[in-house]
């Protein structure tokens, strides 16, 4: 009961941040631009979108149709040339009407919380530390995951480092606040048996 209780509680914590770092703080929104045109923009969008709501890159690579000698790597170098020169372009993309329901996106925020705050209890439950390393061990934990969710973005799809550093940061004090409500009800403290 008590490994529950400090989960959802580290949850509420972990969703409370998430709110206020989306919704209130501009960190995020600072390193988003907008484009000139949106209007002329949006109409090649809806166009060009053939495969429906999904992520589309600029340049695509493409395969060739038939089998004929050199046209694949004639397509290859093509895309290389673009992809090179520029402009680079990942979006995810809905092409028509959303259906977002601001009540379902927060359930779905929280549940992302409870389910992350469950699995760093479950991570801490057998650790021998004190409060300060049971603390030290979820920032870390969210250091961790801000790494693993956007270094791969950055190397692979050109998200500015700042991107990068903001999210990673977001992540450390969520789950450094998080962590420090679950360090108060998960993990042990190191007692002389454990030759502390």
């Amino acid at each position: 009961m008590k490994f529950l209780l400090a989960a959802l509680l580290a949850a509420l914590v972990s969703f409370g941040w998430s709110l206020l770092s989306r919704e209130v703080m501009t960190w995020r929104q600072a390193g988003v631009h907008g484009f000139s045109h949106e209007a002329e923009l949006a109409e090649v969008i809806r166009k060009g979108a053939g495969n429906g709501r999904g992520v589309y890159t600029l340049p695509h690579p493409r395969q060739a149709m038939s089998y004929a000698a050199g046209e694949q790597a004639k397509l290859d170098a093509d895309y290389a040339k673009a992809l090179e020169e520029g402009p680079y372009v990942r979006a995810l993309v809905r092409p028509g009407r959303g259906a977002t329901d601001r009540g379902l996106a927060l359930l779905l925020e929280f549940g992302r919380s409870m389910v992350a705050a469950l699995l760093l209890a479950g991570m801490l439950a057998p650790t021998v530390l004190n409060y300060p390393g049971r603390l030290a061990f979820a920032a870390a934990a969210g250091v961790f995951a801000g790494l693993l969710g956007t270094l791969p973005e950055m190397i692979h799809h050109e998200l500015p480092p700042r991107e990068v550093l903001v999210a990673v940061a977001d992540a450390f004090i969520e789950w450094l606040f998080a962590g420090a409500v679950l360090g108060l009800f998960i993990g042990r403290d190191p007692t002389a048996r454990d030759g502390m």
